[in-house]
């Protein structure tokens, strides 16, 4: 019946019907009009029809009217994203349109352009939950653009503080008002750190174990043995780790050498966590909801308990651990032309950081005191990475160095004293590239027998992307030819490869970044456009990914106990939850990450400084700056910008231009950072900006 309907809706004679005019013109009877009723509410939910107050049954793209989830609010508009013609898109909704909507709501949204839109309707309230502070006996969200009046059902048993943080369970919307009851008391606003718990509270994720899953943890680590048997020997191999300084979860270790014919023989050796998180009990029904750790500026968030993911499971210098280990014998063209994926138990060697092993390949000063054997292991594996690189490159990869900061935190405080950019050198590269092989290795393994398994993947990008994407690159004399053409995945190669060094190459790996669909998890596979594969799965990662674990227990299943039985809708229904848990942690790192960085330019109120601009919207350009921080400079601040011609005053501001801006102000809470358009010539200051007024300071 859904067929036949959407036959029917999508036939260029079709206009508007009602239900019942539907059934008539389908010549339906009795129980079949039932079933027309049924399929008509599915593809409402599914935003694939509109049905008006009239009850004329609409085409969605016909019509202009799809669904979509409000992300967030600002001061004069809303960004909505809305799920159009299979992707999704971000559109704006003035305030004045947004129907009493507000953060997560599901909305029924007209489009009145192709960025703009309008809420028609609230499909589902989706937030039940808020956080306020408590001040002058009201609670306040920390909002500012929140549209409701609180009204909060007393309980004489919390006792309430000045300055308190408290989550309020929302028990009923009434218009403009909500009705609710303090949950719980987060703790006091000047507690260090409690901005970003607060964010933490807001996002809904899963942030404490209960004492009751710690406690069934523990028992399962302390009684649970570490059996050995049918799992291969390596505790004698020169095998050993490389991860950031910082880091306590070490789920994979290296190991590399040359057989008698010359070929490089690569094992990479994965924590074996399916071994102890098995198939729904406790602690897999926990990591399941969680779907991933997720790293904030102070602080992680793990999937795992820790005497799992920093404990028994983490692969620590000297101490035996079981494992899964990807062996494969590559040639001197970077193929894999043996493999073998065995259990396996090791003793890692050495805890190396990249910082150290960066140091070691430039020849300059590092603090690990390296044996000879494993020297000259890591400049073999230097070797092999540089022949993966070359590789990967033909076959597609998309070399994307977007820079990512570290933000340096004071430890008493929680604020943020420094911004550094995170270097992706020749260890981190060498890491990624054997992570990469073995994740490829483990996919094609279970694919070509065609069994049930967890896929990433990621499409193709559509035409109408990669036309905005050529749009927005001939703004920086950039030439995409797309246009009744067939794509090419070199020509973007080309083009990343001609920025690399120059002023814009952040921005245009960021633009080409946009233009791409999201990688997600799926038992469909459709290979991995971004990294040129053709068959791809995450592996190397069970500690802090979900879908890893589910990897290792498929391969436990089908290659170790040879039991192929397979819950295929469980694993569908794990790939969608996994793709939302990943996009929720996403969020979540990117909201702490833009409220430190206003938190941090809350100290150079007044300062100028040079940017770059990366988008340009009706009413203002967003400037980023070379510590990466961006903010929005509105057109109005431009000098005369409204008394004069406003297209003379922005001829020379384009995406990609160069600009100075002022700060003039910063909202903490919401990640904002505002600038004014500066044309006056200022001396630069010590942290990188201009002071204005102030010529004694020189350039740095």
């Amino acid at each position: 019946m859904i067929d036949r309907l959407k036959k029917l809706l999508q036939s260029e004679s079709y206009t508007k019907m009602t239900s019942l005019e539907i059934s008539s013109f389908l010549g339906l009877q009795g129980q079949e009009h039932a079933i027309l009723i049924k399929a008509i509410n599915q593809l409402e939910e599914e935003g694939l029809i509109y049905i008006s107050k009239n009850g004329y049954i609409h085409l969605s793209s016909k019509v202009n009217v799809y669904l979509g989830e409000i992300k967030n609010v600002r001061k004069y508009y809303a960004i909505c994203k809305v799920h159009k013609d299979y992707e999704d898109i971000e559109v704006e909704i003035p305030n004045d349109k947004l129907n009493n909507a507000y953060v997560k709501d599901i909305v029924r949204v007209m489009l009145t352009s192709n960025t703009t839109g309008q809420v028609l309707e609230i499909i589902n309230r989706n937030m039940w939950e808020v956080v306020c502070e408590y001040k002058h006996k009201e609670f306040i969200c920390d909002d500012k653009f929140f549209p409701y009046e609180i009204k909060v059902i007393k309980n004489k048993s919390i006792k309430l503080v000045e300055g308190h943080l408290v989550l309020l369970k929302i028990k009923k919307y009434e218009g403009q008002t909500i009705i609710c009851e303090v949950k719980k008391i987060i703790g006091h606003k000047n507690d260090p750190g409690m901005d970003i718990l607060s964010e933490i509270i807001k996002s809904g994720v899963r942030y404490e174990f209960s004492q009751k899953l710690l406690d069934y943890t523990n028992n399962l680590v302390n009684t649970k043995e570490f059996d050995l048997e049918n799992r291969v020997d390596l505790t004698n191999e020169l095998i050993v780790t490389i991860d950031g300084i910082d880091a306590k979860d070490l789920d994979d270790a290296i190991s590399l050498k040359i057989l008698d014919n010359g070929n490089y023989y690569l094992g990479v050796h994965i924590a074996d966590v399916s071994y102890y998180v098995t198939e729904k009990n406790e602690i897999d029904k926990e990591a399941y909801n969680r779907g991933t750790s997720i790293y904030l500026a102070d602080r992680v968030i793990p999937m795992l308990p820790h005497i799992l993911s920093n404990g028994i499971c983490s692969l620590n210098p000297n101490e035996t651990r079981l494992t899964i280990s990807c062996f494969m014998e590559i040639d001197y063209q970077g193929n894999v032309i043996n493999y073998d994926i065995k259990p396996s138990y090791i003793q890692s060697k050495a805890r190396l950081n990249y910082a150290d092993v960066n140091a070691l390949f430039k020849n300059l000063d590092y603090k690990y005191d390296y044996f000879k054997e494993l020297k000259e292991m890591l400049f073999m594996m230097r070797n092999l990475s540089s022949i993966l690189s070359n590789k990967m490159k033909k076959n597609g990869y998309l070399e994307l160095d977007i820079d990512e900061v570290k933000l340096i935190m004071d430890d008493k405080t929680h604020k943020v004293i420094d911004i550094q950019k995170r270097v992706q050198d020749e260890a981190e590269k060498l890491i990624e590239n054997f992570m990469i092989l073995a994740n490829e290795t483990v996919a094609s393994h279970i694919y070509y027998q065609q069994l049930p398994f967890i896929y990433r993947i990621h499409p193709t990008p559509s035409l109408e992307k990669l036309q905005g994407l050529a749009t927005s690159l001939k703004e920086l004399d950039v030439s995409l030819p797309v246009k009744n053409k067939i794509f090419r995945v070199k020509e973007l190669q080309d083009i990343l490869e001609k920025s690399k060094g120059s002023d814009n190459e952040d921005l245009i790996a960021n633009l080409i970044l946009r233009s791409l669909s999201k990688a997600v998890y799926s038992v469909e596979n459709v290979g991995h456009f971004g990294l040129g594969s053709k068959v791809y799965t995450h592996f190397t990662s069970p500690i802090r990914r979900y879908p890893d674990l589910l990897v290792h227990r498929h391969l436990r299943k089908y290659e170790f106990e040879h039991n192929y039985d397979s819950n295929l809708e469980f694993l569908i229904m794990a790939a969608e939850n996994s793709s939302m848990c990943e996009r929720r942690a996403v969020s979540l790192e990117r909201d702490i990450e833009d409220i430190k960085k206003a938190e941090y330019m809350s100290n150079f109120i007044g300062s100028v400084y040079d940017g770059t601009i990366s988008g340009i919207l009706d009413f203002g350009a967003f400037v980023k700056l070379d510590n990466t921080c961006e903010g929005l400079m509105r057109f109005e601040t431009i000098p005369d910008f409204y008394n004069q011609n406003p297209a003379y005053a922005l001829r020379n501001l384009k995406i990609g231009s160069k600009i100075r801006v002022e700060v003039i102000s910063v909202n903490v809470k919401n990640g904002e950072i505002n600038f004014a358009y500066y044309s006056k010539r200022n001396i630069i200051n010590k942290k990188g900006g201009y002071r204005k007024h102030d010529k004694n300071h020189r350039r740095k």
